[in-house]
């Protein structure tokens, strides 16, 4: 049997010409019951040669990074034109992330196989000029002088206190450029932390979020309604010193759970923190459960 869409309203089959690709349902539980809501089809159970094209993804192709747009399909004929713009917008985003991925690593490597050129270089000057000197000192002339009676042999080594110098010298450049490599691996590591900055105020916050957004990730009609909502509920949150998101972040991230049920992992994608810290969070936002039944 031939390779068809199982998406309502896609009439795209396999064709060896087609530039399409057919990608069955995940086999992970998680990933695979995202799949199925994604497609949206009632009283639906695919079995294991279920396929969909790849009309619906935002890039042409299934992703496996839970961060990409494309780790889920979201392009289907009932898509608003909103929404599809927000995908496009997040595909953006991702590849610029991942550029900055990249060239922060590039950057990390660059500067250790620096060092390490550095460091073969001292190495095998330190080899050559011994080499040197050896040759210089078996090449000397020896001299024979008579002294009260005794007949003393003595040794001209011509060169070896300068080849020495220069040794030293050759040395002392060398611990000089080991000096300036490490003062520009802390540059760039002063770099690498800054970036690591820009990149957390891209984390989720309900400010950038306009009430289209809101009422999607949150089921809350508008930002007003959530920041009201947050002004009520705040104060009977228990107090911690140690804060990876803002107090109206880690709102956000309840409700999305409550709203989306997304998993604490791929939670922890979105707001760049630790599985562990988003269950810590959502065990302290739990005294307030009460107020989010509605969203269920």
């Amino acid at each position: 049997m031939g390779k068809s869409c199982c998406v309502t309203d896609c009439k795209n089959r396999f064709n060896k010409e087609s530039d399409l690709s057919f990608y069955r349902l995940p086999k992970a539980k998680e990933k695979r019951s995202k799949w199925i809501a994604a497609i949206r089809r009632n009283n639906w159970n695919p079995g294991s040669e279920t396929w969909i094209c790849s009309c619906h993804f935002v890039s042409g192709k299934k992703s496996d990074d839970p961060l990409h747009p494309d780790y889920v399909p979201s392009l289907f004929s009932f898509t608003s034109k909103t929404d599809r713009t927000r995908a496009v917008k997040n595909l953006e985003r991702y590849q610029r992330f991942r550029e900055v991925s990249v060239k922060r690593f590039v950057s990390a490597n660059t500067s250790k196989e620096l060092a390490a050129t550095a460091l073969m270089n001292l190495y095998q000057s330190s080899t050559l000029k011994k080499e040197v000197q050896m040759v210089e000192i078996q090449g000397t002339e020896v001299q024979t002088v008579e002294v009260q009676g005794t007949e003393v042999q003595t040794v001209e080594v011509q060169g070896t206190e300068v080849q020495t110098d220069e040794t030293h010298s050759d040395i002392a450049s060398l611990h000089e450029q080991i000096k300036s490599l490490n003062s520009e691996c802390q540059s760039l590591r002063e770099k690498v932390h800054e970036l690591e900055s820009e990149l957390k105020l891209h984390v989720l916050d309900p400010s950038q979020f306009d009430d289209s957004k809101i009422k999607f990730f949150t089921g809350l009609p508008s930002l007003q309604t959530f920041m009201l909502l947050f002004s009520s509920v705040s104060s009977v949150v228990p107090v911690t010193t140690k804060h990876s998101l803002k107090p109206t972040q880690e709102l956000l991230l309840t409700l999305m759970k409550l709203r989306l049920n997304l998993s604490e992992e791929f939670l922890g994608h979105l707001f760049r923190i630790h599985q562990s810290t988003v269950s810590r969070i959502l065990r302290r936002w739990i005294h307030v459960r009460g107020a989010f039944n509605s969203l269920k």
